[in-house]
Parts: structure tokens; C-alpha cells; sequence
């Protein structure tokens, strides 16, 4: 608005400015422009001259209230919130617009009226999206619940050019779900205020939600006897309540045990969001009903009540043939498992119906219909779906909903049009052999689901097709093409972007130019010498004085030319050696070693480097020069026997276990042989005894009654078992 109003007055200036350097057919231009605003009057963004010449802004504003509560939030000119309850955080929204642009940076000024007339003001300016926000808390407690409980009226209001735009805004503050009441009944539903011991208490409990939507909770039912002492409790979990303050009857019963004190006793019944061990808490205050607990009569009660809770339509306009989806939520809300039939009609026919065969108490089911509109005529329908009245059934008042009215269109004609609306590209200018990215976005406008090719170019030359399957009406989805330019020589081309539906109602949008892109020859590089020191690193980081230390040094050439140059070591400032490197390749790396002798090296730790030469031509030193890290060089010990090489330590310990081996073989051998020697020398002359033999290392003896040999452990001759005593002692 403030920018076609700027506009408007810089032509006015234009044509009023006699000093300004404009052509004559542009004066004549700028004048027609002008005379077509004021004979036609056309406010531009609200824009028009009044009486005086002056211009003003015309009655095009608006302003529009809403809370967060979805879907019955409020929008729309003076329509009503959903309910809110004690303690619950408002949040109002404004949207400011003018000629539906959404306006920033304006004050928006909200009254809020409480039922007891107290009122109070806030204000907020609106942001980028032209909304203003505020938010307040419904007070949780107050002394005179009419100051809380009731209607609250919001007003914005908003000035715009001299002019105040207003909406107003009503909800509800109450309990969300209230308990309404609870009184204690029999089987035939007859109000009783004595119940026998060991039998069944009935209760009716009458709640209602004041919200626009449907409302679960938990109800947790306790009886306490004349000792305020709990004897019977139940929890009834996510029970469906109905919204728009219907009133909900529930029948329950509870068990009275043995235990229970005679005398006057109570029922409570509290609601909660939910159970309690799931952080549950109140909706509202409990109710109660007193009754008595008497030593006869127990009685065993039935409650039979089925209801309707919801039904929710797919849709409330359709054309002819299509269908409609209707989910129909029904509830068991007596004591007992349910059978029974759910049927639904538009007007008096039937959609159909479902059975239902088993039903817990207190558990709700999801039916879906199907609303086949093919057979209909056009025109409004009321959907109802109803329940059959059971003989001794609680409640009928729940038996039959009415949702409202479903409207059915003549069909419309199928519509075939497709869009290219926008074209993205990765770059204007690229090098030859670069890919660009294209992305392409495609709408499907009409009323049919689309299958086609989108294609891309560059002047009249095909980049790349692709297929679109099936594109839903309303919808958009984006192609990625890519064009590989390695083949195109250098220029200007346009970019452009074509879909093919043959049904197409409309083709001039089937095509979109993007706009110019550039295709340049890639410059040649310009020679780049630069040498560099990769790396450092020493054969061993802990050295003895006068062991020889090897450092090994990668250099690379990082450049585009062969280079050679010089590459010292050093430990600290000091050189340990100087190589050359001869005509390295670039991209290549080539690894040098140096030694270093550290005879004349004092103790201490040092720090190794390498330094390669600076080149002709270069220009980045940073990684000429390279440091590694420390070095330990230690006082010679001796002997160092952790330095000997563990290969050459194991070869050691080898040899001197074969040798000592070697050495007790041929011990025991030359012992054998003397005391051999020794026994043979002293063995008398006899002819009975016969000499001993060897038998390998074992020595044996001659049976003299046999003949046979055998070793010389033995007493006994293992063949004949003649006994020798201790022989050759």
C-alpha cells in the first residue's frame, strides 16, 4: 500500500517539476498515467484523491480476531471462540491487512471484557506477517465465580490512515467438563438412598463439555462409608463427552463389600484429563451423593445404554459420483457387553448398516460409512445414523444423531492444464565442462490427475526430458535437471523450460524462458611454483650419545613446474645435513633420509625440522619448513642391554640353551661310561655270572636258568621268574 501510494506521488511530482530533464513523450506518458487515476478513480492499494486533490486512503482495511483454539478459533469477522477454562493460558491474535497484504508495524489495541463487566487493555504491534499477539491467563480461583465463569468479549481495533478498522470476539469460561450431578438408583432407574450390604449401589452421573469438540476424560468413582474409609473404588478411562453443553447420562454401579460399616455412606465422582498415574488433574470439582448402607437386601443392578457420540463427514460438498467417507463414533456407557446394529441414512434412505457384536462397558468404537453420491440426485442431504431402542435401555435420547447437511453438486468438467511456473538455475555463468543445475517447478491447475514430459533447452537444443508419472490436481513438484556443457562452446544461451499435456486448455504457460546464461572458456592457469616439507619423523625418539639417528623427510612439489632445490635437517638451529633434489614432477613426493651422528651432542632433549630452499617464482614459504617434535638423547649406560635388538637377545638365549644342553648330554654320557668301566673292572672270574650288555643306554642281565636276557631292574626273571637276589652289587 505505502509503496503504490509513494509511486503515485512521484509522478505527481514528475508532472508538477518543470525543471525536469524529461523527454516530452515520456511528460505525456507520466500525465496519462495520472488522468487515469483520477477519472477513474482507481485507489491502488486503497489509494484515491478526495475533493480537495489530496489523497487518502480507502475503507479496503481490515482487521481479524482469533484465539488458538483450532478449528473454532474465531476467524472471520465477529465470529466466536471455543471455550477456555480456569487457569487456561488466551492467546488472541490480529491480523491486520489492507486489500488482503498483510500490514507491519501498526499498534493494535485489544479490550478484553470480563462477565462481571471488569475490563482491561493491552496493546501489540503487528510483525512482518501483519499479525499482533497478546496472551493472558483465565484466573484459576476467584471468590465470585461470575467474575470468571461466563462470557468474555474481546475488541481490536486498529487505525489506519485516519481510520479505525475493529473486529470483535466472544468465547465461554467454564469448566471444560463439568459434573452436573450424581444420584444413587436402583435397577428400574428409581432414585434409593439404601443399599444392602454385599450388593451393587447404581449411580447416574450427569456431565457435559461446553467446548465446540468432542472431549475425552477419565472418571474416577470412589464410596466411602460412615468411617470416611474408601471400601469400593473404580476408574472409568477415556470416556468420550459430547460437545456444545449436551448432557451426558452415565449409569455405573459399585459393589458394596462385607466389610463396609453400616450406616450413612457417600459416592464421589471427579473427572480428570486424564488417569491419574498419567499425571492427570481435575477438570472440574467432584460431586457426591449420600446414601445408606443396611444390613439386608443386597441388590444386583444391570444398566443397558448405548450411544452415539459423533459423526464426522469427509466432506460437506461434493460433486455427483463422488464419495463420502462418514466415521461414526458409538459408546457403551452401561454396565454390561453390547450387541447391536448402527444404521445410517441421508434424509429417510439407507447408507447402510454395521453390526456390532461385542461392546465393553465404557469403551467407544469407530464405524465408517461410505456415502455413494452416484445415486442421488443433486442437492442437500442430512445425514442421520441412529441405534435401535433396546427394551430396558437407560437412555434413548443418545440413540439417534443428526450431523447436518452434506451438499451434492452437479459434476463439473474435467479440466487439463498444466503449468511451468518457476525456473531455478545453479549459476549465470559457468566454465566449459561445468554441470549446471536446473531445477524446474510444474502445478498441476486443473481437475485431473497429469502424467507428462518436461523438457529443458539452451537456445533450440535439447538439455534432458524427464517424465512426471502422475501429478495430483493442486498440486506442485519440482524436476532437477542437469546439463553437462562440456560439449558447448562459448557464448550467451537462454534457458527455458517445456511440458506436453495434448489436452492442455491452456498452453501459454506450458512454457517458461528463465533468462540468460553465459558459457566462458575456462582462462589458462597461470605457473605456480611452491615446494613443501610434508613431513618429519626420526627412526627412534629416545637416543644414546653416539648412536647414528636416521630422519626421514617427505617433500612434495605442490606446484605446476619441475623444480630442484635444497633440503636441510635440523635438530634445534642446528644442520645435521644438506641434500638436493633433483627436477621433482608436480603433484609428486619424494622421501630423503638423513643421518645423524650424535657422538658430540650433549644430553637433553631436541627438536627436529626441515627446511626446503625457496624457489624461483614462489610465493607461499609457510610449509617450506616443517617442524616435528622433540627428541631425547641420553647418557650412555652400560651395557644397554634394553637397546640390544630383541631378534639378536633371542638368538642368544638360544645358543646358550643348546650349548648347556650339549653339554649335560656328553656329561652324563662320559659318566655312564666310566662307571661301565668301573663295574667291568671289579666284576670277579666266575662261569655262573654272565657279563652285562648294553641294551641302548639301559644296562641287562643273563638268567642262569633260562638264558634269557632281560634289564637289570628286575629280581625276578620276567620269563621263567627265577629269583637273582641283589646282583652285581
Amino acid at each position: 500500500m505505502g509503496g503504490m501510494r509513494e509511486a503515485f506521488n512521484v509522478v505527481w511530482e514528475l508532472v508538477l517539476m518543470s525543471s525536469c530533464r524529461l523527454r516530452p513523450f515520456v511528460r505525456m506518458f507520466l500525465l496519462f498515467c495520472l488522468l487515469a487515476m483520477i477519472c477513474q478513480q482507481i485507489p491502488l492499494h486503497g489509494l484515491k484523491l478526495d475533493v480537495n486533490g489530496e489523497t487518502t486512503l480507502a475503507s479496503n482495511g481490515s482487521i481479524d480476531l482469533y484465539t488458538q483454539k483450532e478449528p473454532y478459533s474465531g476467524k472471520g469477522p465477529d465470529m466466536p471462540s471455543d471455550a477456555f477454562g480456569p487457569g487456561e493460558v488466551v492467546i488472541l491474535y490480529a491480523l491486520v491487512a489492507y486489500d488482503d497484504v498483510p500490514l507491519q508495524n501498526l499498534i493494535v489495541t485489544f479490550h478484553v471484557q470480563s462477565p462481571d463487566n471488569t475490563s482491561f487493555t493491552l496493546a501489540a504491534e503487528t510483525e512482518a506477517s501483519g499479525i499482533a499477539t497478546i496472551n493472558f491467563t483465565i484466573p484459576q480461583k476467584c471468590v465470585n465465580e461470575s467474575g470468571v465463569f461466563g462470557t468474555w468479549f474481546v475488541r481490536g481495533s486498529i487505525l489506519i490512515e485516519d481510520q479505525v478498522f475493529q473486529d470483535t470476539l466472544a468465547f465461554d469460561v467454564d469448566w471444560i467438563v463439568k459434573l452436573v450431578s450424581v444420584r444413587t438408583i436402583d435397577e428400574n432407574l428409581t432414585y434409593r438412598t439404601s443399599f444392602g450390604i454385599e450388593g451393587d449401589v447404581g449411580l447416574e452421573i450427569t456431565l457435559r463439555s461446553i467446548v465446540m469438540t468432542m472431549k475425552s476424560t477419565t472418571l474416577a468413582i470412589v464410596i466411602q462409608d460412615e468411617l470416611n474409609v474408601p471400601v469400593n473404588y473404580s476408574e472409568i478411562p477415556d470416556f468420550r463427552v459430547q460437545p456444545n453443553e449436551k448432557l451426558i447420562f452415565l449409569y455405573y454401579k459399585l459393589y458394596i463389600p462385607k466389610w463396609a460399616h453400616i450406616g450413612k455412606a457417600e459416592a464421589i465422582v471427579s473427572a480428570f484429563t486424564a488417569p491419574v498415574n498419567e499425571n492427570g488433574v481435575p477438570y472440574c470439582p467432584p460431586v457426591s451423593a449420600g446414601f445408606t448402607i443396611v444390613p439386608y437386601e443386597p441388590r444386583t443392578i444391570t444398566f443397558h445404554d448405548v450411544a452415539i457420540v459423533n459423526v464426522a463427514p469427509s466432506a460437506e460438498s461434493v460433486e455427483v459420483s463422488q464419495l463420502v467417507n462418514i466415521d461414526v463414533v458409538i459408546q457403551n456407557e452401561g454396565t454390561d457387553v453390547e450387541s447391536f446394529n448402527v444404521s445410517a441414512y441421508h434424509d429417510d434412505v439407507s447408507i447402510g448398516t454395521l453390526q456390532i457384536t461385542t461392546l465393553a462397558p465404557y469403551s467407544h468404537m469407530t464405524l465408517d460409512f461410505t456415502f455413494d453420491t452416484s445415486t442421488v440426485d443433486v442437492g442437500n442431504y442430512t445425514i442421520i445414523v441412529s441405534i435401535p431402542y433396546s427394551v430396558d435401555e437407560a437412555d434413548t435420547t443418545d440413540n439417534v444423531f443428526v450431523d447436518g447437511i452434506i451438499e451434492v453438486k452437479p459434476p463439473l468438467p474435467p479440466i487439463h492444464d498444466i503449468a511451468i511456473t518457476d525456473i531455478q538455475i545453479s549459476y549465470n555463468r559457468i566454465y566449459i565442462g561445468e554441470l549446471l543445475q536446473i531445477n524446474v517447478s510444474v502445478t498441476n491447475k486443473g481437475t485431473e490427475t497429469e502424467a507428462f514430459n518436461v523438457s529443458t533447452y539452451y537456445d533450440l537444443s535439447l538439455i534432458e526430458t524427464l517424465q512426471v508419472s502422475a501429478l495430483a490436481p493442486n498440486t506442485q513438484t519440482t524436476l532437477i535437471f542437469v546439463w553437462n556443457t562440456s560439449s558447448v562452446k562459448e557464448n550467451f544461451y537462454q534457458i527455458s523450460a517445456s511440458a506436453t499435456l495434448p489436452s492442455d486448455i491452456d498452453v501459454s504457460d506450458n512454457t517458461f524462458i528463465d533468462g540468460i546464461v553465459r558459457i566462458m572458456a575456462r582462462p589458462p592457469l597461470p605457473p605456480i611454483h611452491d615446494v613443501a616439507v610434508s613431513s618429519v619423523s626420526p627412526s627412534k625418539t629416545i637416543v644414546y650419545i653416539g648412536e647414528v639417528v636416521k630422519i626421514y623427510v617427505v617433500v612434495k612439489n605442490e606446484g605446476s613446474h619441475r623444480e630442484s632445490f635444497n633440503v636441510t635437517a635440523f635438530y634445534d638451529s642446528n644442520a645435521t645435513g644438506r641434500l638436493f633434489v633433483n627436477g621433482l614432477q608436480p603433484g609428486s613426493e619424494i622421501p630423503l633420509v638423513f643421518y645423524w651422528n650424535t657422538r658430540n651432542v650433549a644430553e637433553g632433549n631436541y627438536t627436529l625440522s626441515a627446511e626446503a630452499s625457496i624457489v624461483p617464482g614462489e610465493v607461499d614459504f609457510e610449509d617450506n619448513s616443517l617442524i616435528d617434535g622433540d627428541i631425547w638423547i641420553k647418557p650412555w649406560v652400560f651395557p644397554p642391554a634394553w637397546e640390544i635388538p630383541k631378534w639378536l637377545l633371542a638368538l642368544l638365549l638360544l645358543a646358550v640353551f643348546i650349548g648347556t644342553c650339549l653339554i649335560a648330554v656328553f656329561a652324563l654320557l662320559w659318566r655312564r661310561e666310566r662307571k661301565k668301566k668301573g663295574q667291568m673292572d671289579s666284576q670277579p672270574a666266575s662261569s655262573e655270572v654272565k657279563p652285562y650288555k648294553e641294551v641302548g643306554l639301559k644296562r641287562s642281565k643273563t638268567c642262569n636258568a633260562c638264558g634269557k636276557e632281560f634289564p637289570e631292574a628286575y629280581t625276578f626273571c620276567p620269563y621263567c621268574f627265577t629269583f637273582h637276589g641283589k646282583d652285581y652289587e
